[in-house]
Parts: structure tokens; sequence; C-alpha cells
């Protein structure tokens, strides 16, 4: 039998507000893993042990060992049948945490069965099943507390990166299959967040990308609203402080040449932008950098 050596097994790993994960969870009954199902989040379900019917939004998904489920928020999830007992890992998060933690412009892949409407089933290979694992385990390690370990939110924010990575590129390989059961809304979403990719730095309009698609702002505002709850803006902004904080990190640039790199029309400008996201100005905030 294929060994699975995952780093802590069997305890909830970590549990906040907005991040949840465990990695083989024994449960037995269908309140004790309902629970979990809350349509406020994203959730990948991995099952490692035993069988388990899900319906969600009225489609059934049988899932059995080294098979995994990623089901979009806003899903209505029910368990229809269960094993008397099972193992599962299970990684949840909301909205806010994915874009919040998401690393500098990540391929636009890393997005799409996120954005999809419908749940996601992939076939895991034994190899595949055991690095998951353990990435589910690192993500949600609880000994690297913040007051033991300053680089807390750094080292929480890359494993939870590593392990969507490492997820996207399993999913890719049947990306083929899952493009055609994507809506033209959500393609369009997909179209427009290669662009904001591309050109975050030099285009901060809402005018130029829906220019670039050729459709209206309108109609660009509301699709993009309504497939993943955020807006156009928040999508450009969110681009443009990843950027201005990457080069912030180079102390070869000055504050005046980010501010040309980033087409920002005077410092000000671009002080108060960056303040409004971050807190602090773009000095303070490369000061930060430097003493910690």
């Amino acid at each position: 039998m294929f060994k699975i050596n995952v780093l802590i097994k069997k305890s909830l790993l970590y549990r906040n507000s907005d991040l949840k994960v465990f990695t083989f969870e024994r449960f037995s009954s269908k309140a004790a893993l309902e629970q979990y199902f809350n349509s406020s989040y994203f959730i990948i379900i991995l099952i490692n042990s035993g069988c388990i019917t899900l319906q969600a939004n009225h489609v059934e998904y049988c899932l059995c060992p080294s098979e995994l489920l990623v089901i979009p928020v806003r899903t209505s999830c029910v368990i229809v049948l269960m094993s008397e007992t099972m193992e599962i890992s299970l990684l949840s998060f909301t909205p806010g945490f994915i874009f919040k933690n998401t690393i500098r412009k990540p391929n636009i892949g890393f997005f799409e069965f996120f954005i999809a409407k419908c749940p996601s089933k992939i076939n895991l290979k034994d190899e595949d099943s055991l690095l998951l694992n353990d990435l589910f385990a690192l993500t949600g390690n609880k000994r690297y507390k913040t007051s033991e370990y300053p680089f807390y939110n750094e080292v929480l924010s890359l494993s939870f990166n590593l392990l969507l990575y490492v997820l996207a590129s399993i999913y890719s390989k049947d990306l083929c299959n899952v493009k055609e059961k994507h809506t033209r809304k959500e393609k369009l979403v997909f179209q427009f967040l290669e662009l904001v990719e591309l050109h975050c730095a030099q285009e901060h309009s809402v005018k130029f990308y829906a220019d670039a698609l050729l459709i209206t702002k309108g109609h660009l505002s509301k699709t993009v609203q309504q497939v993943t709850n955020k807006t156009v803006k928040q999508f450009i902004e969110e681009a443009l402080i990843l950027e201005a904080k990457i080069l912030l990190q180079n102390d070869d640039l000055t504050i005046l040449q980010i501010i040309e790199e980033l087409h920002f029309c005077n410092s000000s400008s671009f002080s108060n932008f960056f303040r409004k996201s971050t807190f602090m100005s773009p000095s303070e905030y490369r000061l930060r950098l430097r003493t910690e």
C-alpha cells in the first residue's frame, strides 16, 4: 500500500475566521463534517480513506481515496452518503484571504478553479496526493506562532501559495476539458485578469481594459462583480499595490523612479494611493523592510 508521510497527522492544524486547515482528520458522522461546508468559503477537500457522496448545487459528486474536490464560494453543499469512518484533509478560506495572500502576478490558471461556478473534481496520482497532504500540513502548522516566529505571516502566505500553485499545476493537466465548462462571463473575467497582469503598471483606468476587450465599462464592471464579487477597480489597485511593493524592495530604485515606472503623475498621488491600502507611506514601507 502506498504510504503517505505527511508533516503532521490527524489533528486540526490551523483555524481562524478566514482560513481553516486540517489533515487526516477522522470523521464518523455527517454532522461533524458538514459543519465545515460553509458557502462563504472556498473549500478544497481531499479524501484519504473511505468514500463520500456530496451534493453541490443539486449535482452529486462521489469521492474516493486520492480524489479531490474544489468547491467554489457560494456553493450549497450537503452530504448524501459517507463511509462509517473516513479520513480527509481539508482547506477552506474566504475570497478575501486568497486575494490578500496571493503573491505577485499569479498566472491566470491559478485562479480558474476559484472563479468557476461549478465544483472541480480531480483524480490524483499517489505522489500528488502525498505532496498535497504535506502542503496542507505545512500551511496549517501551528508551530509558526507570531510571537515566536517574526515572519509567520510570510510563511503562511508562501505555503498557502505553494499549495495552490501545485494544485493548479495538477488541475491544468485537464485544462482543455475544464475550459469547456466555463461560461462566457467567466472567460471574459479570465481575459480581463490576463490584461491586468500585463498592463497594471502602465494602465490604471477601467476604460483601458474595457476598450481592450471591446466592451463597455459598464458591462466589464458588472461581469467582474458578478463572477468574483470584486470590482474591476479593486483588481487593478491590488495589482498596482503589489507592483509598488516589489519595486520598493529594490533599494537601487528611488521613490521618484518608482513613481515614473508606475505612471503616477506626482509623488503626492502615489503616496496617497499607497497609504490608502497599506496605512503607511512608500518611504515608511521601505524603512520597515530594512529594519525587519
